[in-house]
């Protein structure tokens, strides 16, 4: 068989994500004494490189891009053992995995398959990585670059953590670091002394390889480790000598202390609940109504652990209520952790005590998916009790409450695995679509408990895979679309609620809301994404806005900075962005439909006092700048 035969095999093989077919061709491969190394290059890894150009263009998704990748590792594992060395080449080792707390690995995976397409030996760590393990693995593999990741604003510091072990070994100038995941910035990554970032799998391998072309040969000597540990040492000692704070807890007792001399001098005309129901209804407010998705945050003012705000129904209670006074907050949104049904289906949950709850261990067989009994010792149970506790509470604020609970595609990923669901749902959809079905059964009698015993104002459902670079419109349709529209809005309608929406994916199908008539949705927005089709408020009120009311734009990374001039940045943020959207409410012929808030949760170790530098700076500002712009 001629060599471009097979080559083109090879490609093929992977474009069509085809692993059988893969294997028989690198077998041929061989067979036909095709150099190994030709064969991966120009076979496998430019299939490789043709469906990420596809995904780029909108032309792939993400199932195709995980399908791909098993067929060129099935083609690598034939083909490596064979690829000839000429003594002299040094392999780019290049440790990846995602930090500690985190388990989403969707991101991670794809980048490693790029970068192992581009010829670098990818050590792959895992997920939920502890922190130590990074520097480690880089000593033991003499490392030419670290790529870290992370979905979750609420792991992002651990990578600062990681560059300074690597500081204190002595090795951080021995090697690249990448930082990655949907909430990392370039400014988050300069911030951590981090050596660059991008925004997708393609873009890293680019980056990597420039940043790695800059590197001197010896920087594993002896010598170069010895000066890099002298170059750290002063900066590494001042930090260590800084005496550790629970920074939270103290803004929190600095926020107690000054509230009752600040927020009565506040001029609203309108209660919480008042204000809230108006703009909802796009009809005249005081001021625009703020609620940044603060969650446990909120802990820091009972005080109480994560493990408790998460998995105590009375703390969690106490924190909503300390949460809507103290931030001066119109809705609270119930955001505890995104593994409730998981655990509850039997999956492997870990409850940190200062961190988010992480689903570690998932189901093996689809088949043994049960619908678990909603019984109290569940912690959909608790959820439920949380809730109706909170809503007492709030409702004594004269605030709205908006519970939340997770999507059926969310509970399912959690439950199984995102990777895997994705994956299977192409190459065995039936058999996921049944176990869809099953989680689905449960999130509707998680759903007539909230609205039967809770009964929150507002019941927020979580529909992350709603996004455009992961699931095509139709794709999603044949999911969850089909029973987001059949069955979740139907029993929105049955109990006379508004079908609410968080979704802190980048690219959501906005045009598919319609569908479920969705009358609140909660969404980020990422400005390095834009051209990927991330959308702002003006974009979103301008298009959507008579039919949805919507609350966002603000990262929540911003909130971590306490710093004088982080206050005032963020005070002046504020003041803008009210501006821009009351201009854009306006130029729309409406008057008030738009919550100023985050797309996603504020890191749980924030501090609180940048966060009342944006409530606060609503409250006080808020009424005279919408009196001025809407009359």
């Amino acid at each position: 068989m001629a060599k471009e035969d097979i080559l083109n095999a090879l490609t093929d093989a992977v474009v069509e994500g085809d692993e059988d077919i893969a294997e028989e061709f690198a077998h041929k491969a061989l067979e036909e004494n095709l150099d190994a190394y030709e064969a991966i290059v120009d076979g496998l890894a430019k299939g490789m490189k043709i469906i990420s150009d596809m995904y780029e263009k909108g032309e792939a998704f993400v199932p195709s891009l995980l399908l791909a990748a098993d067929a060129m590792y099935a083609g690598m594992d034939i083909l490596t053992p064979y690829i000839k060395l000429d003594g002299t080449s040094v392999p780019r080792n290049v440790i990846i995995g995602t930090v500690e707390g985190d388990v989403h690995d969707i991101g991670k995976n794809l980048v490693k398959t790029m970068m192992t397409a581009a010829g670098y030996n990818m050590i792959d760590l895992g997920c939920d990585v502890p922190l130590d393990k990074f520097a480690e693995a880089a000593k033991e593999k003499k490392a030419t670059a670290i790529s870290m990741s992370t979905l979750m604003t609420t792991t992002m510091s651990g990578m600062e953590t990681v560059i300074e072990q690597l500081q204190e070994e002595g090795i951080r100038d021995s090697m690249i670091v990448m930082v990655g995941g949907a909430p990392v910035s370039q400014s988050f990554a300069d911030s951590i002394g981090a050596n660059g970032t991008a925004g997708d799998a393609s873009t890293a391998v680019e980056t990597l390889t420039s940043l790695v072309s800059g590197l001197p040969a010896d920087l594993w000597s002896d010598s170069s480790i010895a000066a890099s540990k002298m170059k750290y040492k002063e900066s590494l000692a001042q930090k260590s000598g800084r005496v550790k704070i629970d920074i939270g807890l103290i803004t929190a007792e600095k926020v107690k202390a000054e509230f009752d001399s600040v927020v009565p001098k506040f001029k609203e005309t309108m209660t919480k609940a008042e204000r809230f129901g108006s703009a909802f209804q796009d009809k005249k407010v005081d001021r625009l109504p703020v609620a940044p998705l603060t969650c446990g945050v909120t802990r820091k003012f009972v005080p109480c652990s994560y493990k408790d705000y998460s998995t105590s129904a009375k703390k969690y209670a106490d924190c909503v209520e300390a949460g809507i006074k103290y931030f001066n907050m119109d809705t609270f949104v119930g955001l505890t952790d995104l593994c409730v049904d998981a655990a509850d289906f039997g999956a492997t949950v870990r409850y940190p005590e200062e961190d988010t709850p992480a689903a570690i261990g998932h189901l093996e067989d689809y088949e043994k998916m049960e619908v678990p009994e909603l019984k109290e010792g569940t912690r959909a149970y608790n959820l439920i009790q949380g809730n109706k506790f909170a809503t007492e509470k709030a409702h004594a604020l004269n605030a709205p409450m908006t519970a939340l609970i997770e999507g059926p595609m969310v509970a399912l990923t959690q439950i199984m695995g995102a990777t895997r669901v994705l994956s299977d749902l192409r190459t065995n959809p039936d058999v996921v679509l049944k176990a869809l079905d099953t989680a689905t059964t449960y999130v509707e009698e998680i759903m007539k408990g909230m609205f039967e015993e809770a009964q929150p104002d507002n019941l927020c459902i979580v529909n992350l895979w709603t996004n455009n670079v992961i699931l095509s419109a139709d794709e999603y349709m044949k999911s969850e679309g089909q029973i987001m529209q059949n069955r979740i809005a139907p029993l929105y309608k049955q109990y006379n609620k508004p079908v609410v929406i968080h979704n802190c994916a980048d690219v959501p199908h906005w045009e598919l809301n319609s569908k479920w008539n969705t009358e609140y949705y909660s969404y980020t927005f990422y400005p390095d994404e834009a051209n990927k089709g991330s959308k702002d408020h003006k974009y979103l009120i301008e298009t959507y806005g008579k039919d949805v009311m919507f609350g966002g734009e603000v990262s929540p990374i911003l909130f971590l900075d306490n710093s004088p001039e982080g206050i005032s940045k963020m005070k002046a943020d504020t003041m803008a962005l009210q501006e821009s959207v009351l201009n854009t409410l306006k130029e729309n012929g409406m008057q008030s439909k738009y919550m100023i808030s985050t797309g996603c949760e504020v890191p749980p170790g924030a501090p609180c006092d940048s966060i009342t530098a944006q409530t606060y700076t609503v409250a006080e500002k808020g009424p005279e700048l919408y009196k001025k712009i809407m009359g």
